[in-house]
């Protein structure tokens, strides 16, 4: 029987934005013009800065690492 390796450290293929998998499941979020919006099922994806997240909107990709809480939780 084979066994996967997941390898979690982040790679940058063909120069996608990384950002950081911050948290994940129910959130809520505030918008000037729509005020308070539920997501029951959510991702909250961290960028290192405002470039690198215009740079994964504008390319529609990005790719991500699970930051400590998510570790947590998955070890949970």
């Amino acid at each position: 029987m084979r066994q996967k390796m997941t390898d979690h450290r982040p790679r940058r293929l063909s120069g996608q934005p990384t950002g950081t998998l911050q948290d994940a499941g129910e959130v809520a979020v505030l918008t000037p013009n729509q005020g308070e919006t539920h997501h029951r099922f959510a991702m909250v994806v961290a960028f290192d800065s405002e470039a690198e997240l215009r740079r994964a909107l504008k390319g529609h990709a990005c790719r991500y690492r699970n930051g400590q809480r998510v570790e947590e939780l998955t070890h949970e």
